[in-house]
């Protein structure tokens, strides 16, 4: 098997409840099968209610599943402590949110480290993956700019250089043109595709908007809890 063949996410048989061993317990996820190999462009399609926030906690090691396997770039998620996952999320998931979540008082420059210094990277070398990183995307020129002076788009793209300062097995973007107009959002996805074709990112892509779906190589819809359909995207027939 290829490198670009192994998977980096596999579910199997997923289940999570809530409220679990009493009355009201609620089973949002229904034993949910996922596959997605290194270097893929997947989009997860659910309107609100489908039980998509819930799996993206999962897959984004936010929160554990009730029932079933998971194995995430080869590591069991299984009965792993809270200081473990903690760990899982900082080496191996960069998160991308519609609300952007940068520190306010931070520069966009310090909000790019902020993962490396968890990570303990030493400050020159954090520094420099930092501006190479906001060069990336497009973002070079405002490195000492704090986030209340930057556009949503100016905001999401620093998001995105941070997501990627530990070099993440995964991008996991959730939403994250839901809060720019269609021109910024634009330009947020061709970033995203960029990062995909230059340097072969594996991207999870939650959204409820189908055009943006479409635009990856491969579109699983979720409906109460269920993955209920697979389809191949136009990023597939570009590629």
């Amino acid at each position: 098997m290829s490198a670009q063949e192994t998977p980096v996410i596999e579910m199997r048989g997923i289940i999570k409840s809530f409220y679990v061993g009493t009355p009201n317990e609620l089973e949002i996820l229904h034993g949910i099968d996922l596959t997605i190999r290194r270097g893929e462009f997947v989009s997860i399609v659910g309107a609100s209610g489908s039980g998509k926030s819930t799996l993206m906690n999962i897959i984004g090691a936010l929160d554990h599943q009730t029932a079933g396997e998971y194995i995430l770039d080869g590591v069991p998620m299984t009965e792993m402590s809270s200081n473990r996952l903690s760990a899982i999320r900082s080496e191996k998931i960069g998160f991308v949110f519609q609300t952007f979540n940068l520190i306010p008082r931070s520069s966009a420059l310090g909000n790019v480290e902020l993962p490396m210094l968890y990570a303990g990277v030493p400050r020159a070398d954090r520094r420099r993956r930092a501006l190479e990183l906001l060069e990336l995307v497009e973002m070079g020129d405002r490195a000492k700019h704090r986030p209340n002076e930057l556009s949503g788009g100016q905001k999401q793209r620093v998001a995105i250089a941070r997501a990627m300062a530990n070099d993440p097995a995964i991008l996991l973007a959730d939403e994250p043109t839901g809060a720019l107009d269609s021109a910024t959002g634009r330009m947020v996805m061709d970033i995203f595709h960029r990062l995909h074709r230059e340097q072969g990112k594996t991207i999870v892509l939650i959204t409820h908007n189908n055009d943006l779906a479409e635009e990856t190589e491969r579109i699983l819809t979720l409906r109460d809890g269920r993955i209920v359909g697979e389809r191949a995207g136009e990023g597939a027939i570009g590629a």
